[in-house]
């Protein structure tokens, strides 16, 4: 009869096996036409990024936590790591050796586990969602569980010699005395264990959102510089000031993993931005002058889940315009000055823009081009906030 415990063990098992392949997985799905689909066109999560209750969302289907090389060191130390423990393991078992305390487990008696979790944080840090981020948190709480599984097994099998051996090495990592000592201050053990196991999940996820969303405002608020195409906007009248323009380049095309073809691209939306007469028209209408500058962020056009299937070729973009008095010009690496400063003023939205159409004489923005914003002399802190979210949603993409 299989008992309880042992049942247990092999549900941890089980989901640990399927938190691995999701970790690994999850950034190729990400990289699917069907991805964008869904999340564009089913889902619609741009929705989400206009109230500030459901604004977070957004972090679990954009790239929130980012260092990148760090994160590529990391995912081939763990995983070569693993293959170091898995070697030992397994040669140990196939030459019938018995208990393994050499090697890298002559330090630490769950070495694997520790190569899965460095693994793990290397793709958060390369690719890091809160999906991502919450699903390593709560596998780290799995590999817990099932390393004390283990070490019960091991201590039934080898008693004294495994006693010993578990007193000089470490569970997983140095300094982890300190953890086990503040984690017995909690009342645990007095709890029945169908509370313990909900309960410790819970506390978990719990950190994981709240550690990515302190990541995230910490992320944001030392955010220097942002990806941009800079240039200005001619006015019709040679009284007027040339606006100075920044074009974000993303989240949209930017997931396109050909580099060469997306700056292409990027720059010929440019081209098209700035000679639209339309687009053009309408900043002249708002009587800006040269201390207003225009951030401009491409969302997807009309036709883009029809060519988001032919390599990002897309033709059409929807731009959304944020005009923004500026005190503090943006000079490259001092975004969080810049933007601490500004003061949104009004916001141009400019539908289904399509480079191709300049060929054929045409105006490049197809769609309407409609201009939102409190007028002057309003209170514009509900604007001020709402456009900042807006902001945040594009960002949390780059």
């Amino acid at each position: 009869m299989i008992s309880g415990k042992s049942i247990l063990a092999r549900m941890v098992g089980s989901l640990l096996k399927l938190g691995g392949f999701f970790l690994i997985l999850e950034p190729i799905w990400m990289l699917l036409p069907f991805a964008g689909f869904l999340y564009g066109s089913v889902l619609h999560i741009e929705d989400l990024g206009r109230n500030p209750y459901t604004s977070w969302l957004v972090h679990f289907v954009f790239p929130v936590h980012t260092l990148f090389p760090v994160g590529l060191i990391l995912t081939a130390g763990g995983f070569l790591l693993f293959l170091v423990g898995a070697f030992q393991i397994y040669s140990a078992k196939l030459l019938k050796k018995g208990l393994v305390d050499w090697g890298i487990y002559k330090k630490f008696r769950h070495p694997q586990y520790l190569a899965l979790s460095l693994f793990g944080v290397g793709i958060i840090l390369t690719w890091g969602r809160f999906i991502t981020f919450i699903a390593f948190f709560i596998m780290l709480r799995l590999y817990h569980l099932l390393a004390k599984s283990e070490e019960r097994k091991c201590e039934a099998a080898f008693g004294e010699r495994y006693k010993r051996y578990r007193q000089r090495t470490y569970f997983l990592f140095p300094g982890e005395a300190m953890l086990a000592a503040l984690g017995r201050r909690f009342p645990w053990a007095s709890l029945p264990r169908w509370i313990v196991l909900p309960g410790s999940f819970l506390l978990v996820l719990g950190a994981a959102i709240g550690g990515g969303l302190v990541i995230q405002e910490i992320k944001s608020s030392l955010r220097k510089t942002i990806p941009v195409i800079e240039g200005t906007l001619t006015l019709s009248s040679e009284m007027r000031p040339a606006i100075r323009l920044l074009m974000v380049k993303g989240p949209v095309l930017q997931a396109s993993p050909f580099a060469g073809e997306r700056e292409e691209i990027m720059k010929r939306l440019f081209e098209a931005f700035r000679s639209s007469e339309k687009i053009r028209t309408s900043v002249e209408q708002l009587d800006v002058s040269k201390e207003f500058t225009v951030l401009a962020f491409l969302t997807p056009g009309s036709d883009w889940h029809e060519q988001h299937h032919r390599l990002y070729r897309t033709t059409r973009v929807n731009v959304f315009l944020l005009v923004v008095r500026t005190p503090v010009p943006y000079k490259g690496d001092n975004f969080g000055e810049f933007r601490k400063n500004w003061q949104p003023f009004k916001v141009i939205h400019a539908y289904d823009m399509c480079y191709g159409r300049i060929e054929v004489g045409q105006d490049p923005v197809a769609g309407e081009v409609i201009t939102i914003g409190p007028p002057w002399g309003m209170a514009i802190e509900p604007f001020r906030r709402e456009m900042e979210e807006r902001v945040d949603f594009f960002l949390s993409g780059l």
